[in-house]
This record gives C-alpha cells, structure tokens and sequence, in this order.
C-alpha cells in the first residue's frame, strides 16, 4: 500500500478487542489492513537536519488519516473482527503483511526504525497530551462539520504525531522548549505539501495546544504496537464499553459528518 516510493500510511489504533479482553502490554494482536481515509501529503525527513531549518522542498507521498484495520485475533484467540482506526507512528516503513502480528508494548518502545529511534520519556509525554486534548474529538465523527473537515483534522494529527516522534529537538531534558522547536513545515521531519491549508492550520493549532497552561495530561491508554517488518502503530486500550463493541464487530465503526 505504497504512496510513490515510500509508504507512508497513517496511525493510532482506536483498538478494541473481543468483549472479554483486557488489552495489556505483551498482548500479541493479529490485524488484516481494510482501509484508508486521508489525505495525499508529501513528507520529508532527514535526521541531520535541525529543527530549525527551513527551505525544506520535495520529499516522498504518504497518506495521512485513518487507516482501518480488521481485528483478528487477541493471544491466538479468535476476536469479532471489529473495524479498528488507526494512526502510524513510523515514516518510512509499510506494511508488507497481511494480517500482520502486532507485539503491545510501551510508547517508549515505539518507534523501533533507527533514526530516530524509541520516544524519550518527554516524547511519550507530549503525545499522551496530544491525544488527551484531541483523540476523542478526532476518533468520532461528530455532525458539527463536514466529512472533509473531519479528514482534515484526522490528517494534521497524523502530521502531529510525525513531528513529535521525529523532529530532531536541541534538547529532550524540556517538554517546553521541544514544544517551541516544532513546526509541520520546518525541520528534519518537513511536510512540503499537506493538501491544503486547512491541514496545515488544524496541525498548528494542535501545536499550540500542547501543555497549555504548563500541564502537560497524561493518557494512561496509550500503548505502542510492534513488528519488526512492518509500520508500528499506537494503540489506545479500550475502555469496557468499546470492548463490548468489539464482542458486536461494531469497533472503530465512524458517523460521516452531514
């Protein structure tokens, strides 16, 4: 499922499994690819570059949004086979599998592709502030908006999530000062195209929000998910009632927006 060169394919797993699962680090989860819903960006990343440095042009096509998978199997044990949505946390790994075997670790573990390498404890930080503030809006379609819009902001989290995983930061000590140092257009990890400006404003603005008012939230559920031949994925543990969805194959099921 290659964009051009490289594929890049978008992802956090909205994951849920069968109604008696308890997702916990060590599960092993067999996943079948089903679909994506994004859009066409082109990213470029080099690892020498600062964070800082600007002109960036060109780069590879990657599609960024959700990518739905089809739950198999928890722990060899057959599941409902619900539609889980799912963001990726590598850049220039696919997904050559299918189904592929997916290892539950912790955030910290992922990514594995070297640069850049595991997220540092601030890294982890960020992100579980990022999805404390935005995943729930993003993992549901609401009836506020149109389904455009909807692809939009699930394409600057994407974006977001890139940024935090690979800008090369001055410094890892300060949750802060990473914060001033990323930028969706700037930096080892550069997008040159993003679709549109909308893209580019939702990402910003994500951004923005990070560790606002110097807190910086935790979010528990966040897990990484691992292959060592295929893109890695961050999961968010369901809660009892989505896991009882999964029991109905009715997982990661979303509303268009009208």
């Amino acid at each position: 499922m290659r964009a051009n060169t490289i594929g890049l394919i978008a992802g956090t797993v909205a994951v849920a499994a069968s109604a008696n699962a308890g997702l916990e680090i060590g599960d092993v989860l067999s996943l079948s690819r089903n679909s994506l819903n994004g859009r066409l960006v082109t990213i470029n990343y080099d690892s020498n570059r600062s964070s800082s440095a600007g002109g960036v042009t060109g780069g590879n096509l990657a599609m960024s949004g959700f990518l739905d998978f089809n739950l198999i199997s928890v722990n060899g044990t057959a599941a409902g086979g619900g539609l889980l949505s799912t963001f990726c946390i590598e850049i220039s790994e696919s997904f050559p599998d299918d189904p592929i075997s997916y290892t539950l670790v912790d955030p910290t573990q992922v990514p594995e592709e070297t640069p850049p390498g595991n997220m540092s404890a601030n890294r982890s930080q960020m992100m579980q502030d990022l999805y404390s503030r935005y995943y729930a809006d993003i993992s549901v379609s609401n009836d506020d908006s149109s389904f455009g819009n909807y692809i939009d902001e699930s394409a600057a989290f994407q974006l977001v999530i890139w940024e935090i995983s690979h800008e090369n930061f001055s410094t890892e000590s300060d949750k802060s000062t990473m914060q001033a140092e990323m930028s969706i257009t700037m930096g080892a990890m550069a997008a040159t195209d993003y679709f549109s400006s909308d893209v580019l404003t939702a990402a910003n603005a994500m951004i923005a929000a990070l560790g606002s008012g110097g807190v910086w939230n935790n979010y528990t559920g966040l897990l990484g998910a691992t292959n060592s031949t295929n893109q890695d994925l961050l999961i968010v543990v369901p809660t009892p009632a989505i896991a009882g969805l999964a029991g109905l194959g009715l997982v990661g099921m979303r509303r268009r927006r009208r």
